[in-house]
């Protein structure tokens, strides 16, 4: 049987882009966006997401901390809208003290936490940055129901490195055939596992078809049909 759990953080527990979009215009109502002539949150996404991606994307390589990945990211969107960059630097520190503030979950997580809570052990292990996975954690009242609480950015290593998972099991004091991990990337978080020789559950949230090399043990488009799965194994 599964005697622990382990979960992905972002998209899996709790939801990245209400957390992402909630975050932007608490920033954009604080600092007075809607205001600025031609303003639009179409046109400033438009610009915003792809140049964010690629300075988080290369962030490790880069040596950057968070607060420079938004810092960029803000004076680089607001050049290319032609709109001065000097706002840059307030911009980024406002979203990131919203970013850590939210915890939005994902449908059915805060009730699926508390079913599995006592019965086996839960973690969590996340490719995110730990002074916003604690504090959004501790801000839903749920960072009390794990046992381990494994961030990329605090061990130095990312998915789909199985050292990652490897710190997780000697954590909990288990052998990796006792453990399920779940979370919402193939690529990601199902060849982590893999590499690290744990079950895979993938939380399908979109609803994709499951292509590629990778085959999960199980799949799942509802946090709800978990215990299902756990209780599968015996």
């Amino acid at each position: 049987m599964y005697k622990a759990v382990i979960f992905d953080l972002d998209n899996t527990l709790l939801n990245y882009d209400l957390c992402e979009s909630d975050s932007m215009r608490l920033t954009g109502r604080k600092h007075g966006l809607e205001q600025w002539e031609r303003f639009t949150w179409e046109l400033f996404w438009e610009a915003f997401a792809p140049i964010n991606w690629v300075y988080w994307s290369e962030r490790i390589e880069r040596k950057l901390t968070i607060h420079q990945v938004l810092e960029y990211s803000f004076r680089d969107t607001l050049q290319r809208l032609e709109w001065d960059s000097v706002h840059s630097v307030p911009l980024a520190r406002t979203y990131w003290e919203h970013f850590c503030e939210l915890c939005h979950f994902e449908d059915g997580a805060q009730e699926l936490l508390t079913e599995l809570h006592g019965s086996r052990k839960l973690a969590v292990i996340s490719n995110g940055i730990g002074e916003a996975q604690r504090k959004r954690t501790a801000s839903g009242n749920i960072a009390h129901l794990f046992d381990s609480f494994i961030i990329s950015d605090e061990v130095g290593f990312l998915k789909p490195d199985r050292s990652i998972f490897e710190i997780a099991l000697g954590e909990l004091g288990l052998d990796r055939t006792e453990v399920l991990y779940i979370g919402d990337s193939l690529e990601i978080d199902g060849v982590g596992a893999s590499n690290a020789g744990i079950d895979f559950c993938f939380y399908n949230r979109g609803r994709l078809p499951v292509q590629g090399p990778f085959a999960p043990q199980y799949a799942i488009e509802r946090l709800s049909e978990l215990p299902a799965v756990i209780a599968s194994r015996v």
